[in-house]
């Protein structure tokens, strides 16, 4: 199952070209600030091999009447 997620692109955490390195961006993030909210990466779906760590908070299940919002895939969660 696939899941599909709204981000404003300016509250991005990291933003990485390899998933692995996103995830470690992720990781270190966690690690710093443990109490935060679950990080989801996500991958742009019109760009190869981006991909961003947002605050699970921070996401949008309907796109809002907004030109900052785009649609992501999210691809892993990094939870508490």
């Amino acid at each position: 199952m696939t899941e599909d997620v709204f981000f404003n692109p300016g509250d991005a955490i990291a933003n990485a070209h390899d998933f692995a390195e996103a995830r470690r961006s992720a990781e270190i993030y966690k690690e710093k600030n443990p109490l935060q909210s679950p990080l989801i990466i996500v991958e742009d779906p019109d760009q190869e091999d981006a991909f961003a760590v947002y605050f699970a908070k921070d996401a949008h299940q309907l796109p809002l009447k907004s030109a900052t919002v785009l649609k992501y895939h999210v691809v892993d969660r990094l939870d508490n």
